[in-house]
Formats: structure tokens, sequence, C-alpha cells
């Protein structure tokens, strides 16, 4: 990420939109958002305007974890704000507009529910019309069962320490970012499995 801030301020960037994490913090309980604590200071002291967002776990993230009537994630038992990644673009798209008026601030951004997986397979299973349920893990099962699908060894166990802080809560919240900047609501849970219905069927 330094190199590309330095090629940024060569390049006379004025202002740079970064995607940073949820809960990025020198002292996050994950060593993703460690890593984009440490990115997002290098854009802060760059001398160039700067807009940081860090949003929570992407909607998305649910249709690489279906298998069959089985929906997996590293949610445990936890609530997570999660947001649909359309509404992450359209947000930085919106601050690319108008930069200045987003000029160094920091949006979390989540979606206008917290909910858990359980809730998400549901919605699923309505909308797709066969059943669909849960599968909590530990940590150390989704390390594992991420170590078997091909994942790294780094990749597993980051996403890991996501499964142990989302259960502890960590994702457990929702605001008032994506209203803000868009000046509607974010999708909803409903809303992203319907409008991925076919991807959904044939997990």
């Amino acid at each position: 990420s330094a190199n590309a801030v330095w090629a940024a301020r060569q390049a006379g960037v004025r202002h740079v939109v970064r995607l940073s994490a949820i809960g990025a913090a020198h002292d996050a309980p994950t060593r993703n958002g460690r890593l984009h604590a440490l990115s997002d200071a290098e854009l802060q002291n760059s001398g160039m305007e700067w807009t940081i967002l860090r949003p929570s776990n992407f909607m998305q993230n649910l249709l690489f974890t279906l298998s069959g009537e089985e929906l997996y994630g590293v949610f445990g038992e936890g609530r997570v704000g999660g947001i649909d990644v359309r509404d992450i673009a359209a947000v930085a798209a919106e601050i690319l507009t108008a930069p200045e008026r987003h000029a160094g601030k920091i949006y979390t951004l989540t979606g206008p529910k917290s909910i858990t997986l359980h809730q998400a397979a549901e919605e699923v299973s309505r909308t797709i019309g066969r059943p669909v349920r849960y599968v909590p893990q530990t940590p150390d099962e989704t390390r594992d069962g991420l170590l078997r699908a091909g994942f790294d060894e780094w990749m597993a166990e980051a996403l890991a320490e996501y499964r142990a802080a989302y259960g502890s809560g960590f994702g457990d919240f929702t605001n008032d970012h994506v209203a803000s900047v868009l000046g509607r609501s974010p999708r909803s849970i409903g809303e992203f499995v319907r409008d991925h219905r076919e991807q959904f069927a044939a997990a």
C-alpha cells in the first residue's frame, strides 16, 4: 500500500478513497484489521486528501459459503450488520463526485440490520424454495475447513480470527453512514438474496 500511496502522490492525485476493513485499528482482534490500520495511517499521513471506508462483512460472501442445503460462514452464533458490496461501490462513487465534502472522514459501512447466519439461511431457503440451514463452526473448524478447501494458511487463519471476533459481537452493530452519503438506506439481506436468487439456487 505504501507503493500505491507513493505512486498516487507522484501522479498528482489529490484525493484517495480507500477501502479498508471493519474495525481497522492497531489493536484490532484480527491481523487483517491491524494491517489495514497501518495502511490507513500511511494514507492519512501522505499529504493527500483522503476518505476511508471500513465496511462490515460482505453479503456477497454468502454466495461462496452455500453448499447444497448447508450454509457456512464466519459469524459463529453472532449477529453482524453485513453490507451488500454494491452499496460500498455506490458510496465510493458518490464520494468521488464531490470529494471535498468527505475529506478526512472515515465511514464504517453496514447494512440496515444486524443478523445471524441462521436468519440469512432462512432468507435463502424462502427465496429458492428448498431447505437451507446454517452450520456453525468453531474458529478451529473454520480454519481447518478452509485449509481443506484450498485456502493458504495465512488466509485460513485470518478468517478464523474473524470467526472468533464476530462470534464475540465484533460486528453486531449498524449505523447511518451509507444513508448519510447516498440519501437512501443500504440494501437488506432480503433484497440481496432476491437479487441473487439464481446464484443461490445453483449452489
